[in-house]
């Protein structure tokens, strides 16, 4: 008998459009090794979508694909990771499971004691027992793991998979994702298979009480760093799983997905033209044609703004070339001239306050209205209006505009003014 371990795909994750296709096609891919290796059933421990409601399109092809899949007899399984999440029951996943395409597993009762239960689904084809909770936002998740009644749980016999979707700390180290973990002790033992979502790169460890712990990774990418973890060779795809009584072998089954270069510069100690100088000659050295192409820039300038290395010119040589998409990460570039000082309040109202005047002082303008308290002032206005989400059936198209043109007023700027 065999099953196959699915996660974090995030599908409706990627905007642009060239992501956007790739993303689909190792989702579709990934589903048709599934029935070509007829499988006995599909578990997808969360984040199947990136949002509870992805956009038409997502969600047209992902019916088609899940009911091509469901015709070839092979159900689905499924909990809600923290991105396809609804506490209301009103998200695409709910959609597909109210038509049968998938089934959810949680199936939770809050008891007097204020204990939760669990109950088990049987698989039908091999009479695997299958339990599992949802996860939640970041640390809601763990307090439902400590109210669990695990003493039920592991009193059940039979060949036992849990499903769950949470980072856990004895698997921590690597894992593909930062933020709270919980310990391992929190979920219940003796059960063959836990099959974990939440942690984007592939990870199978087995413990004395909980064997076969088991990440399989994000399938593409998820976050913008998994493009950089691809470059870096980062292997994706999903995790095949041999049974009878007992897991007889757990195998990563690779899931090619496109080519990638990446350009890195290390900036310590250096100025932006230095560096702007590297990145022209090493974007020379490449063949950018149809792959992603990751630029990254860390380390600290000894002068100068981080803003003074530009990519622009590197991003407009490497289209011209036909890179199919170049991702920027300048996240851990800093300045010894500039740098943004952290700064602690009571709310989110105070941490913007405090953030603004610790940094402000930094800053050299010739326009008094632009330092001081006054600064602060036009900084939170502006940060406010550049914040607005898009209204109600308003277009991007109509959205861009709007906000910029607000945010010019607010400077006293007119759009037009060079």
């Amino acid at each position: 008998m065999l099953f196959a371990h699915l996660s974090d795909i995030h599908l409706g994750f990627q905007k642009h459009e060239s992501l956007q296709r790739i993303e689909q096609q190792v989702f579709e891919k990934s589903m048709d090794e599934c029935i070509s290796r007829k499988v006995d059933f599909v578990l997808i421990p969360g984040d199947l979508f990136h949002v509870n409601i992805p956009e038409m399109r997502v969600q047209k092809f992902a019916f088609a694909k899940f009911r091509q899949v469901h015709d070839a007899g092979i159900p689905i399984y499924v909990v809600y990771g923290s991105h396809d999440f609804s506490p209301v029951s009103n998200s695409v996943i709910d959609l597909l499971a109210e038509v049968g395409y998938i089934t959810k597993v949680t199936r939770a009762t809050s008891n007097e004691d204020d204990t939760i239960s669990l109950d088990f689904l049987v698989d039908e084809k091999t009479g695997a027992k299958i339990a599992g909770l949802s996860g939640l936002k970041v640390g809601k998740d763990r307090e439902w793991y400590e109210k669990l009644d695990r003493n039920s749980l592991e009193a059940e016999p039979g060949f036992k998979i849990f499903l769950f979707h949470g980072g856990v700390s004895e698997m921590k180290a690597d894992s593909g994702m930062d933020g709270d973990h919980m310990p391992l002790s929190l979920l219940p033992k003796g059960f063959a298979y836990y099959a974990g979502g939440h942690m984007h790169k592939f990870n199978h460890q087995s413990f004395d009480s909980h064997p076969n712990v088991v990440y399989p990774g994000t399938p593409f990418a998820g976050y913008h760093a998994d493009l950089e973890d691809n470059a870096n060779g980062q292997k994706r795809g999903f995790v095949l799983v041999e049974f009878d009584d007992v897991v007889k072998s757990v195998e990563f089954v690779e899931i090619p997905n496109t080519s990638y270069e990446i350009i890195e510069v290390n900036a310590d100690n250096r100025k932006s033209d230095s560096i702007n100088q590297e990145l022209v000659e090493k974007s020379k050295d490449i063949d950018p044609a149809n792959k992603v192409i990751i630029i990254k820039v860390k380390g600290e300038l000894t002068s100068g703004k981080t803003a003074d290395v530009d990519i622009s010119g590197i991003r407009e040589e490497l289209n011209s070339r036909n890179a199919m998409f170049i991702n920027v990460s300048k996240n851990g570039l800093t300045s010894k001239e500039y740098s943004i000082t952290e700064a602690k309040g009571a709310n989110k109202e105070e941490i913007e306050t405090n953030v603004f005047s610790e940094n402000i002082g930094q800053l050299r303008f010739d326009h008094p209205e632009l330092l001081g308290d006054e600064g602060v002032k036009l900084a939170k206005k502006l940060l406010r209006e550049l914040g607005q989400p898009v209204l109600v059936n308003e277009k991007r198209n109509e959205y861009t505009p709007r906000v910029r043109d607000n945010a010019l007023a607010i400077l006293g700027l007119d759009k037009d003014d060079s």
